[in-house]
């Protein structure tokens, strides 16, 4: 019964965390921006722990790519199956990195969809660049 009490406080402690607070006003909808600072390590506003933070932002963003691989994939990319995730990553954080500024308030999806197009082409189905 105690380990339960213990649990109720923290969740109860949690949820009036301010921190708490600024994560649930969060979109599901990402920028460019925002997944730069993922891929960064830099995107879970919910903790204040450097470790934590670092670990949570990679995996959403780690995530996030590979959902928009996987539905694009055969179509807009080619290589699923021979690339490796962080190799994935790697080629979209690189690209994001080097878009003019302007453009990274763009949809993540789309711009993860122009790294993909760009990085690793179908054969007969050119580079979007």
């Amino acid at each position: 019964m105690r380990p339960m009490l213990s649990g109720l406080a923290l969740c109860v402690f949690l949820l009036g965390s301010p921190e708490l607070v600024l994560a649930q006003e969060r979109t599901w909808i990402l920028s460019g921006a925002d997944l730069i600072a993922a891929l960064k390590g830099d995107f879970a506003p919910e903790t204040s722990d450097k470790e934590l933070k670092r670990l949570l932002s990679t995996a959403r963003a780690s995530a996030y790519v590979s959902g928009v691989a996987d539905v694009l994939q055969n179509r807009e990319w080619c290589g699923a199956g021979a690339i490796l995730p962080h190799e994935i990553n790697d080629r979209v954080f690189t690209y994001l990195k080097d878009l003019a500024p302007e453009r990274l308030d763009e949809n993540a999806a789309l711009l993860v969809s122009q790294a993909l197009s760009k990085e690793f082409p179908c054969p007969g189905n050119p580079s979007k660049d």
